[in-house]
């Protein structure tokens, strides 16, 4: 089976919905909010659709997903922009098959050509340290204490980071 990365159209918007609404099905709560989630995030001031990349196969039916948004960290006296993975979902049938790490991969390169920094994500799984995501605390970021229930990592795309030290992560409304 073949499967092909593109740049999400309008014409996929829905279908995009709807597999990422599949790839929750064992947890109807989640997929629904998984949706709604993507929706809001495509209608956010700041979105980038160059920074939503879907997996399509070789009947053209999308089997995963990935999108990125902007968030801010900031400190005392600097304020920094960065991205954070907002959604990522792959299709039951292709999972364990490394589609979810070159979505991943897809976006970082994309990130990085537009000049980004540094990609967050809130997880509690291992899932993103193999994908060389480090432990933000490592670097003296923090993140609000209304998430602190959820594990920070990052991965920094064009620097080592120095310039996030000390700062804090703000989730945008939608991502909270």
């Amino acid at each position: 089976m073949q499967i092909f990365l593109s740049t999400l159209t309008e014409v996929d918007y829905d279908k995009s919905l709807d597999s990422i609404e599949r790839n929750y099905d064992q947890d109807p709560e989640t997929s629904w909010k998984e949706r709604a989630l993507v929706k809001n995030l495509r209608k956010s001031e700041n979105y980038n659709y160059e920074l939503e990349v879907i997996a399509k196969n070789e009947s053209n039916e999308v089997v995963g997903h990935v999108l990125l948004a902007e968030i801010t960290l900031t400190s005392q006296n600097d304020k920094q922009t960065a991205l954070a993975i907002g959604a990522l979902s792959v299709n039951s049938e292709v999972r364990e098959q490394g589609l979810g790490k070159a979505l991943i991969q897809a976006v970082e390169e994309r990130a990085k050509a537009q000049g980004y920094e540094a990609i967050f994500v809130l997880c509690d799984t291992d899932y993103f340290e193999n994908l060389d995501y480090k432990d933000a605390q490592q670097f003296d970021i923090g993140i609000d204490e209304e998430q602190k229930e959820h594990d920070l990592y990052v991965k920094f795309l064009n620097s080592n980071g120095e310039r996030f030290s000390g700062m804090t992560v703000e989730l945008p409304e939608v991502l909270k």
